[in-house]
Order: structure tokens, then sequence, then C-alpha cells
């Protein structure tokens, strides 16, 4: 715990692997701030699971994005929050 906190106090420009994975998505979608971002680079130019892990979300996310949006029928919502309801 203590040193968690000394090592952000001491590294405070730079991201962990949980950190990077937490905002892989907004990285993507290019909605960081300029700091951030640029943490976030740095720590994916230099870690290896990092950077699979944010090539193969960006990689999901393009290949579900060329599937045809669906519209559920009007009655799933309703039917969705009944069952909830029951199995609560």
């Amino acid at each position: 715990m203590v040193f968690r906190l000394l090592s952000k106090i001491f590294r405070r420009n730079e991201v962990d692997c949980k950190e990077t994975r937490r905002s892989s998505s907004d990285y993507l979608d290019e909605t960081l701030p300029p700091r951030k971002l640029a943490a976030i680079q740095n720590h994916l130019s230099n870690c290896g699971p990092c950077r699979a892990f944010v090539d193969t979300l960006a990689s999901t996310i393009g290949i579900l994005s060329r599937f045809p949006r669906v519209i559920p029928p009007s009655s799933f919502k309703e039917s969705l929050m009944d069952k909830i309801r029951r199995d609560r």
C-alpha cells in the first residue's frame, strides 16, 4: 500500500498496466486529455502485453462495427426488466 502511494507520487506522469487497460477505450476513441494520452502512448511503447490488449480491443471493435445493428422488439426492454425483477 505505501509502496503504491510512493510510486504514484514519484512517477506522476506514468501509468501502469491497470490504468492503461482501464483507459483503453478512451484511448481508442481519442478522448483522453493530452497529458494522459502521452502517458498511455509511452506505456504502450514499452509494454508488450498492454500493446497486445489495446490492439486486440481495436480489432474486436472494428470487427463488431461491421455487423448490422439489431433493433430489438419494443417488448424486449419490458420483458428483460420483468425477468430481472423475478430473479431478484
